[in-house]
């Protein structure tokens, strides 16, 4: 089994649990791992990212399930799993359902994933700079650019983007 495979399976995993506990929200995958998912693997995170306003009951599941906390991290075999605390994108922040397995799980939109993503490129991170190219030009059909001016705070990352939009147009 990949190393994605036993991802997705904790993932499925923590899902049920959280399920069993009758809460009315599920996770959402953000950071590293939502580009692991929109790139469908080509760029593999090491860490499941959760956002989730329910600290307790998510830390609750992952000690039920063997997991041990490590910092800001918790860790069970070669799966490691940290609980983002980026809740701003509650609010504001919109997500979609991925359907993996005939199992639904809650990702960070690609929009929001992209303006967290430039935050580091404008940083002076070129790879993620790169990583947008390709994201803008794998799913440019699909992209509300609308929602990303809308939403971004930066004057630089406005610019950004629309350099790359016009790159790939």
């Amino acid at each position: 089994m990949s190393q994605l495979d036993k991802q997705i399976q904790a993932i499925k995993e923590i899902y049920r649990e959280i399920d069993k506990s009758k809460s009315r929200i599920q996770p959402v995958i953000v950071g590293k791992f939502a580009l692991t998912v929109y790139t469908q693997g080509m760029y593999p995170a090491n860490i499941i990212s959760f956002l989730f306003p329910d600290l307790k009951l998510l830390t609750k599941v992952l000690k039920n399930l063997g997991y041990q906390q490590m910092g800001d991290f918790w860790t069970r075999d070669d799966i490691v799993v940290e609980i983002s605390k980026k809740f701003e994108l509650i609010p504001t922040g919109t997500f979609n359902q991925i359907e993996v397995d005939g199992f639904i799980i809650n990702v960070i939109s690609l929009e929001d994933l992209l303006i967290d993503m430039m935050n580091e490129c404008i940083a002076g991170d070129d790879t993620v700079c790169e990583l947008i190219k390709t994201l803008i030009r794998s799913y440019r059909k699909t992209i509300d650019f609308h929602y990303i001016f809308q939403n971004i705070k930066s004057k630089k990352a406005v610019i950004k983007f629309k350099e790359y939009k016009r790159l790939i147009n």
